[in-house]
């Protein structure tokens, strides 16, 4: 690279796209030209976009193109997580490293630094996760180049040592991410502060670089009107009011009289949500085939050993009315939950016991399968269905994601109560600093004047599947 004659050094000094294009070898789409322009003539550059519209590739190819361009430069970069910074950010640079000519034996890439051949102390990019306010403090230089990865979710201390080494005169900052967050650094970027910073909006439908697969299943699933696609397709901050997670309109569909019938039951499902403590409900909710949701029992007290005996009836129940179909009990063990799970598990094979001596002079009769499953809400998350393109922040998401999608596509019926209506409809969600989708807190719901919602929470405990490593299962 440094064999490169001054003059044409002296170019791509202010020419990024052609540098991308002469000498990574890649074609910049009009957008990323957009930005890369602005990262040249600008001091402070702000990019918000919806979803895969290609925004690590000009940040990696703004990292190489500043290192080779200007003498001594430093570049710290962050992002809100590891994975984002690490794992996407910096592979995506080192992709483009990789098997070129001109770069791969002038530019080192490790897995924290990359830096110019023999100046590893004075000439690179280093990668520091937005954990610490003193993260990026220290950098100083005539060329220092500030790249925040996904700034919505960057904590506002974090800009504060940025703020004050961009005083120096060839220092340049910018943040690009998904606009998650209507607060914060880079929210008024947007907003209040607007004027100081060349700012960039990306709409997904824009951009030839988007799946237009994954824009019409986030129209399907979310609608055009919620904020799951405002961020992840549109590139647009979220309304001031959070979404209800599922639709007021979706439950009453499902709660109709009709139908309230299923012709041969192939599996059951049980959901035990245990209360904790005052006004709370403990309640057993039993879903046939996934498809048909039973009268749930509501119950007002906290006595675990008195839930117990009934949960056991309502498995004996199901069991004499459904011979031989396999029975899954799903509990939450968080708080009073796991002394429910504990003695189910205890009684698990008298309950099987007396079942089978019911049926004993029945030969074509079959002992149930009978699960007792311990389940946590706050676990982990993840996606219910490899179709999904949002991600929920932790477990909650996915019980609830998993009643949310049986709804939309009409698959469940619901047992005609408006007090379960309301519990599933007034549940808020919003989409975090990492575009996952988190569901209010029960907090938070009471304090807005809402029951917690027990009858919500049983049915998404029997709807759902664990699957994930911090629930164990008992056979």
């Amino acid at each position: 690279m440094m064999s490169k004659t001054n003059r044409g050094i002296d170019y791509y000094y202010n020419h990024p796209v052609e540098f991308v294009e002469d000498i990574i070898g890649a074609v910049p789409d009009a957008k990323q030209r957009e930005i890369l322009n602005s990262i040249a003539r600008n001091k402070l550059t702000s990019v918000r976009s919806g979803h895969g519209i290609g925004k690590s590739a000009v940040l990696s190819w703004a990292i190489i193109w500043y290192i080779c361009t200007r003498p001594f430069p430093k570049i710290p970069c962050t992002a809100p997580t590891q994975h984002q910074l690490h794992d996407i950010l910096w592979a995506e640079v080192a992709k483009w490293i990789r098997n070129n000519p001109v770069l791969e034996h002038s530019i080192i890439w490790t897995k924290e630094k990359i830096y110019l051949s023999g100046y590893p102390e004075g000439w690179f990019a280093v990668a520091r996760t937005a954990s610490q306010p003193d993260a990026l403090q220290g950098f100083h230089a005539d060329h220092v180049l500030y790249i925040i990865d996904e700034a919505s979710g960057v904590k506002d201390e974090i800009f504060e040592p940025i703020l004050g080494a961009l005083s120096t005169k060839g220092a340049r900052l910018v943040m690009m991410g998904n606009p998650t967050k209507i607060h914060g650094f880079f929210y008024d970027s947007h907003h209040k502060n607007r004027e100081r910073f060349k700012a960039i909006h990306i709409d997904g439908r824009d951009s030839g670089r988007v799946d237009r697969e994954f824009i019409q299943t986030i129209i399907e699933m979310y609608g055009e009107d919620s904020d799951v696609f405002r961020v992840r397709v549109a590139g647009e901050f979220p309304r001031a009011l959070p979404d209800s997670f599922i639709p007021v309109e979706w439950c009453e569909r499902a709660s109709t009289a009709d139908c309230q019938s299923v012709d041969t039951v192939s599996r059951i499902d049980i959901g035990i949500d245990v209360a904790r403590y005052g006004n709370d409900s403990s309640v057993i909710s039993a879903v046939l085939n996934r498809e048909l949701q039973l009268r749930p029992e509501v119950y007002h007290h906290n006595n675990t050993m008195e839930l117990t005996g009934n949960a056991v009836l309502t498995i004996k129940r199901l069991a004499m009315e459904y011979p031989s179909v396999p029975i899954s009990v799903k509990i939450d063990c968080d708080g009073l939950g796991v002394g429910v799970y504990d003695r189910l598990v205890e009684l698990k094979g008298e309950i099987i016991t007396e079942i089978s001596q019911a049926f004993e002079a029945d030969g074509f009769f079959r002992p149930p399968n009978l699960e007792i499953v311990e389940c946590h809400f706050g676990g982990e998350g993840g996606t219910i269905n490899e179709r999904d393109p949002i991600s929920y922040q932790n477990s909650t998401g996915l019980m609830w994601g998993a009643v949310r999608e049986a709804l939309r596509t009409e698959q469940l019926k619901l047992w005609p109560d408006d007090k379960q209506i309301s519990q599933l409809s007034n549940r808020k969600y919003f989409v975090n600093s990492s575009g996952k989708i988190e569901l209010e807190k029960k907090e938070a719901m009471k304090k807005r004047g809402l029951s917690s919602p027990d009858m919500g929470d049983a049915l998404a405990l029997a709807l759902y599947n664990p699957v994930v490593s911090d629930w164990s299962l008992t056979y």
